[in-house]
């Protein structure tokens, strides 16, 4: 991207056509006001990044308490149980795609703004709101977040099985059902009800990866835009 600004319009459509015929994407940043801003950009540090970064260690924070205080301090207050062991594994991995998912929503969101206000307006050639435009220019970078947070969520769901928490209850089950010499039978609803979520949360990391591959720019210039919304849609 190329960013361009100034006051004189025929003069910046000029610069913007020959950095389109240069190969590049130009960025109308305005008037000449925004010179000093496009000048310092090289000095930022990762700008686009930090709205993305607050808000997933907001909503971390508040997830976290919030669990914290139904799973560990409520039943060791009232009940006078000890589940703080539940801080390690249990909690993150509640929180991961529930954050997982809120940033996903907030990535195609502002689109949906976008246009209604477009709509609204009924011009599409109206700069957006400030707020608006910096939510639309970091969506990559939420997109990114929430696999993030996806990815983690599958490594916690992987060792569930090897946990000493999961393990006891497992075997102090299988002891009770000696002890009382019955055995549960299969029940096929339940069977067929956790075998579909496994399944289709393996279908929506697939999916989640697959997006998140075509948003890369060395990817997403191979594609066409009606593949890059095949696949934005699915």
């Amino acid at each position: 991207q190329v960013f361009v600004c100034g006051d004189d319009m025929e003069a910046k459509q000029m610069v913007m056509d020959i950095v389109r015929a240069l190969g590049l994407t130009p960025l109308d940043q305005g008037s000449l006001l925004a010179a000093q801003e496009i000048e310092n950009y090289p000095l930022q540090l990762f700008p686009m990044w930090k709205f993305p970064i607050l808000l997933s260690l907001g909503l971390t924070a508040f997830f976290f308490f919030y669990c914290l205080t139904r799973d560990v301090i409520y039943p060791y207050v009232y009940e006078n149980k000890d589940f703080s062991f539940f801080i390690a594994i249990s909690i993150p991995n509640r929180i991961c795609p529930i954050l997982a998912l809120i940033l996903l929503a907030l990535v195609y969101l502002p689109g949906i703004l976008a246009a209604i206000i477009q709509l609204y307006r009924g011009t599409k050639y109206r700069r957006f709101p400030d707020w608006l435009d910096k939510w639309m220019l970091c969506r990559k970078q939420l997109g990114l977040v929430a696999l993030a947070f996806a990815s983690l969520h599958v490594l916690y769901t992987l060792v569930i099985p090897i946990r000493s928490f999961v393990r006891w209850r497992i075997s102090s089950q299988t002891i009770s059902q000696a002890l009382n010499n019955k055995t549960e039978p299969l029940n096929n609803s339940n069977a067929w009800l956790s075998d579909s979520y496994v399944a289709l949360g393996i279908l929506g990391f697939f999916l989640f990866v697959l997006l998140g591959i075509t948003s890369l720019p060395s990817v997403s210039n191979n594609v066409n835009w009606r593949e890059f919304r095949f696949v934005q849609v699915r």
